[in-house]
């Protein structure tokens, strides 16, 4: 390839990349309900949401493995760009509440519909270096406990809103091994309003900030069939600044809070010409989550324990070449909640859950993957005891459909006549 050729490639690789990355910074101000323990979202793959999420880490046909591990995107030749976006339809209502808690025992569908996008490019340097870019909305969280309800007057409305920015470089060390570095660039905002029928009011803290940590992983190739991929997300640490406003008054507040970091471990061995089977384990360092503590002037107005403990995810699916174009993929996942029964609250009325999911990818022409999955979430009663205020048993479930699509630019534009 010629110098300016490359550099001209190479040009108009970053501009799409930042295309995307402001494209998912304007539609992610829709995403908001948490789908994954605690308030993580893992809707950032719609090929994975097929195998719920077994495989992640080790690679696929598009580029998405890369949020779990950065040293997939060497997986990948020459320029590509890949756009998912995946809707979620949650779950979640307590009735016939009892407590001395003054309000109704009906909470509503505290769930809220959410859209949650993400895109991600990588480009090929030489036979050796490749770079990344991820732009993903990691946590988040959107309920609403009906106004009047007894359980409102322990969290009416609650928004979480994530923002990561995530360049990334791979190296391939040789053809077994590949390694993968990144740095998170991460916005975090907070909105959370608990109201006071008694005094007619609501109170609120809201605030925002922005944090930095990074991504590295490796890819491991023992042989033709096998593929181990290890991945890494770091904490970041926050402290948002903003305000807390109750009976009219409103005062400057802060609330520090770290965003756990995750490690990921998957697993592709092929079985024989069509099959391929998927594995994954994946931890999250939700123990970091003591307690909620709002303080203004460097005194604390409120604090509330959490005491959250690490979660767990473990997965097993598979895939089936059906043809060239078509390959077809099922999964299930059995996740462990970091909410524990004695600090579950009407915030977060997380539990254990069950995922089966179904997807496939088809490859419509030379130029562009498609991919689509499908998820429903069994999750176990959440059960809010809260002593003598009030006692409530929330029952979830969650429906998720993602599509993406993998694009090869360069052959694109050949097929729409470019040079």
């Amino acid at each position: 390839m010629a110098l300016s050729k490359m550099f001209s490639t190479s040009a108009i690789s970053t501009r799409s990349i930042f295309a995307a990355a402001l494209l998912a910074a304007t539609a992610m101000t829709a995403a908001g309900t948490a789908h994954a323990g605690g308030f993580a979202i893992r809707e950032q793959s719609a090929e994975f949401q097929g195998s719920s999420f077994a495989g992640a880490a080790a690679g696929g046909l598009g580029l998405s493995s890369m949020f779990w591990n950065p040293a997939a995107v060497t997986a990948h030749s020459g320029w590509k760009e890949e756009v998912n976006g995946a809707l979620v339809i949650p779950y979640s209502r307590a009735k016939g509440m009892t407590g001395a808690a003054p309000g109704g025992d009906n909470s509503g569908n505290i769930g809220k519909l959410a859209f949650v996008p993400a895109t991600y490019g990588s480009y090929q340097i030489n036979e050796r270096f490749w770079l990344g870019l991820a732009v993903n909305s990691p946590f988040g969280m959107m309920t609403k406990n009906k106004f009047g309800s007894k359980s409102a007057n322990y969290g009416y409305k609650s928004k979480i809103f994530t923002f990561n920015i995530n360049p990334m470089m791979g190296v391939k060390l040789n053809d077994m091994l590949s390694i993968g570095v990144g740095l998170q660039v991460n916005y975090m905002k907070g909105n959370l309003t608990t109201a006071h029928p008694l005094l007619g009011q609501t109170s609120k803290i809201k605030g925002d900030d922005w944090g930095v940590g990074f991504t590295v992983g490796l890819t491991f190739t023992p042989t033709d069939t096998t593929t181990i991929g290890i991945g890494y997300r770091s904490r970041v640490k926050h402290k948002l600044k903003g305000n807390f406003t109750l009976l009219g008054a409103t005062i400057p507040a802060t609330v520090k809070h770290t965003l756990p970091d995750m490690a990921t471990f998957s697993l592709r061995q092929k079985i024989g010409e069509r099959f391929t089977l998927l594995g994954s384990v994946e931890w999250t360092n939700w123990s970091l989550f003591k307690d909620f503590t709002i303080k203004s002037g460097g005194a604390v107005i409120n604090s509330t324990p959490y005491d959250w403990k690490d979660s767990w995810l473990f997965a097993v699916g598979g895939e089936c070449r059906y043809s060239d174009a078509l390959t077809l993929r099922a999964g299930y996942a059995y996740e462990i909640s970091p909410v524990t029964d004695s600090a579950r609250g009407v915030r977060v009325p997380d539990n254990d859950r069950h995922w089966l999911s179904i997807g496939l990818s088809y490859a419509a022409n030379d130029w562009m993957t498609m991919h689509a999955g499908y998820s429903h979430l069994f999750i176990k009663k959440g059960k809010v005891d809260m002593g003598a205020a009030l006692n409530a048993n929330y029952k979830n479930h969650v429906d998720i459909v993602s599509v993406s699509a993998t694009i090869d630019p360069a052959k694109l534009f050949s097929a729409l006549g470019g040079h």
